[in-house]
């Protein structure tokens, strides 16, 4: 946090910052175009909200964007052994089908600025911003939908996040639940690459 708080303001991202703001680009061509023409759309029908941090002392230089949207880690159809983990760390009173969370849908550095920690940052932010009392409504996990790449993994992982699924073929049956026992099988046995792996971090891990 750092980083941000010497150097950084924070807002939310805006049409109007957009068209005063200089270029932004993360030096990959979707995270761009997202960041460019959808993010507001993604606004205006509520299905998530944008936001930024910018320069200190040159406002118009935005220094990282991201997104984040309201979500929830289904519990009833994990794999035993991952439910009963969850079930053990979560409300031991009231057994919920779902536990909210907080979907980290988009992270985009201004390419000037990778390498410098910002992304975790990013990741600090949001974790400290929806644990925080005054957060109108229950969070538990801050949820990722990660990039299947070794160094987005490794990533996500150096910043506490967990794999919700040890296998890519346990995770292909919970994201795309199979209509019969035999598929089930089938698909186990020969599992599709994943293009993304879906991450947590429980909050009340927080020090």
């Amino acid at each position: 946090m750092s980083f941000f708080s010497n150097n950084c303001f924070f807002s939310s991202y805006t049409e109007d910052i957009i068209k005063s703001c200089d270029a932004f680009s993360c030096g990959d061509e979707d995270m761009d175009d997202f960041f460019h023409n959808d993010a507001l759309d993604y606004a205006t029908f509520m299905m998530g909200r944008t936001y930024c941090f910018r320069l200190n002392e040159n406002p118009k230089k935005i220094v990282c964007v991201f997104t984040v949207s309201n979500d929830s880690i289904r519990i009833y159809d994990l794999p035993r052994s991952r439910r009963d983990f969850m079930l053990k760390i979560t409300h031991h009173q009231k057994r919920l089908n779902r536990y909210p969370g907080i979907l980290v849908g988009r992270i985009g550095v201004n390419k000037e600025f990778a390498r410098k920690g910002v992304g975790s940052a990013v990741l600090d932010f949001v974790k400290e911003w929806f644990a925080d009392e005054s957060n109108k409504s229950g969070c538990r996990f801050v949820i990722v939908d990660a990039v299947n790449t070794p160094d987005v993994l490794s990533f996500y992982q150096k910043n506490g996040f967990t794999f919700l699924f040890t296998t890519e073929a346990q995770e292909e049956l919970y994201t795309n639940p199979p209509k019969t026992e035999e598929e089930r099988q089938t698909r186990l046995l020969n599992p599709p690459h994943l293009n993304t792996r879906i991450m947590y971090f429980d909050l009340l891990n927080l020090e």
